[in-house]
């Protein structure tokens, strides 16, 4: 199969994972930042990765190392596609920091491949080949991230094999304050944040987690910013890797006595992200209080503000 395109520009959102009891089960797209991605056809059957953006340096180009790279080589021999790829990656999304980088870059080439050869994949099978390529940034397929980043808003992953995906709308008036420390980044940084995770539990936090689970998805599913805020509650996974964030406590102590709904570690951290009802309270006001939060901690962090947001996009194609 021949490209019908000689050229396709998108653009890919970060995401947020598990927003508490969710564990590779919910994802949310953010509104900003984004990464933006060109595809072009090459010849000789060749993948080619190109980074640029001020978050490039720690991005590998060998495409078997990189996320994009891995999905791109999966579906060009899964569909018999003759051609080689060339990839731009525009790296708007920060690595290693919980924001869905790695996902962001596959999302964009399962979704820019299908319009490029016209494949007519719906977005379950896009995040069926976009999972693959999480191996090589997590050393495992997940979709939570890249559902998010496909289907936009809010996603539960009902199923993995196969992926069935519900997606739903976020309340207008729910924003989000993504606090991000500056600490040292940690090789395998997801790899270790899912070592430390007991491997046992008892059935009281199975119930605590699946009665909030449960919860947040029903406020997601009414428009009830409070509803989903005081779901997010995890007793199993969050007080593992909660360890890993320094100044993890006093964060979110200052952001909900701010007036946030809820606080949970976004994906595997160490960016922390809190779920504020703008209607009733001032984002910035909790922006500030987490950053006073990790300061206190002896911890300097990057906050900013942000709300739901759209998946994947196209940009342009010629």
């Amino acid at each position: 199969m021949s490209p019908h395109l000689s050229k396709v520009v998108v653009r890919a959102p970060a995401t947020t994972a598990n927003l508490g009891p969710g564990f590779d089960v919910f994802g949310m797209a953010l509104e900003d930042p984004c990464d933006k991605v060109t595809l072009i056809p090459a010849p000789n059957s060749i993948i080619k990765i190109e980074v640029n953006g001020a978050f490039s340096s720690s991005i590998p180009l060998d495409p078997n190392m990189n996320t994009a790279g891995v999905v791109a080589e999966h579906i060009i021999k899964e569909f018999s596609l003759k051609t080689g790829i060339l990839i731009k990656i525009d790296k708007g999304i920060p690595p290693g920091i919980g924001l869905g980088s790695s996902a962001a870059s596959a999302a964009a080439v399962a979704f820019g491949l299908n319009r490029m050869f016209d494949l007519r994949l719906e977005n379950n099978q896009l995040v069926r080949l976009s999972a693959k390529g999480e191996v090589a940034s997590a050393g495992f397929e997940h979709a939570d991230n890249v559902s998010a980043a496909i289907y936009g808003e809010f996603v539960i992953i009902k199923s993995y094999d196969p992926p069935q995906i519900v997606h739903l709308k976020a309340p207008p008036n729910l924003s989000l304050c993504v606090a991000v420390p500056r600490v040292p980044p940690t090789p395998k940084k997801t790899e270790k944040a899912r070592s430390i995770l007991p491997k046992m539990v008892s059935m009281d936090k199975v119930r605590h987690n699946v009665g909030h689970a449960a919860s947040l998805a029903v406020g997601f599913a009414v428009g009830d910013v409070k509803l989903i805020g005081s779901s997010m509650s995890d007793v199993i996974v969050e007080p593992a890797r909660a360890t890993m964030i320094p100044g993890y406590s006093l964060v979110k102590d200052a952001a909900l006595k701010a007036g946030a709904c809820g606080v949970a570690i976004s994906g595997a951290g160490p960016s922390m992200i809190a779920v504020i009802d703008e209607n009733e309270t001032s984002p910035t006001n909790v922006a500030k209080a987490m950053k006073d939060g990790f300061k206190r901690a002896g911890v300097d962090s990057e906050v900013f503000l942000t709300k739901p947001g759209k998946g994947v996009s196209l940009l342009e194609e010629r």
